[in-house]
């Protein structure tokens, strides 16, 4: 197969910009091991120590040593606290711990996606079937990441802060408030996108191929 690739060239812009790619390649390389190995480990290291990191959101206002100076708070208060917590259900632990993972799994799938994107730019072989299959499937990884994570990331928060408070009367210190991370959906749905159109480039070419 011929190559398409216009970093093949020569002059200024070309060395830039293949210097650009191999700069995506080689950082997409090592973020996507280095956050799968690390963050498995940093997974079984909490289980293991009985610390479970949570991020639990918050409705409290700021206390009075906010603003001691010249200037003066109008308004504001904390939304969330990112906490260590030991103690909590097993039930509790597993949900943040699959949350977890999963999380890790999408950066990694992500890492993936850009180091074989950047390769097929560097090698001329753009519109392949395996690349527009694997930007599909990260974006449909993504997707699912995203709902399981932040599905019972959200569930693993309420339990939490459920134990946190315990008997406490009224809503207790921490509110029984989820938040959603909407960035892996957005991404997701962009990857998808961008997987269709090189599909549809991968068709273009093998039609044209050889006409010239």
């Amino acid at each position: 197969m011929p190559q398409t690739d216009q970093l093949a060239g020569k002059g200024a812009v070309v060395a830039v910009g293949r210097i650009v790619v191999w700069a995506f390649f080689v950082f997409a390389c090592v973020a996507g091991p280095f956050t799968l190995v690390f963050g498995i480990a940093g997974a079984i290291t909490s289980l293991a120590a009985d610390s479970t990191p949570l991020t639990l959101a918050l409705d409290h206002p700021l206390p009075a040593a906010a603003d001691r100076g010249s200037a003066t708070i109008v308004s504001g208060g904390y939304d969330s606290a990112s906490i260590l917590v030991s103690g909590l259900d097993p039930g509790t632990v597993v949900l943040a711990t699959v949350a977890r993972i999963a999380g890790i799994l999408t950066q990694a799938a992500i890492a993936a996606s850009v180091a074989l994107l950047a390769w097929r730019l560097l090698r001329g072989h753009t519109f392949r079937r395996s690349l527009s299959l694997t930007i599909t499937f990260t974006g449909a990884l993504l997707l699912i990441g995203g709902l399981v994570s932040g599905g019972v990331g959200m569930l693993a928060s309420w339990m939490a802060a459920d134990q946190l408070n315990g008997n406490s009367t009224g809503d207790g210190f921490w509110p029984m408030i989820g938040t959603v991370d909407g960035a892996p959906f957005g991404i997701g749905i962009c990857l998808l996108l961008v997987g269709l159109a090189f599909e549809y480039g991968e068709r273009l070419q093998g039609d044209t191929e050889g006409l010239v």
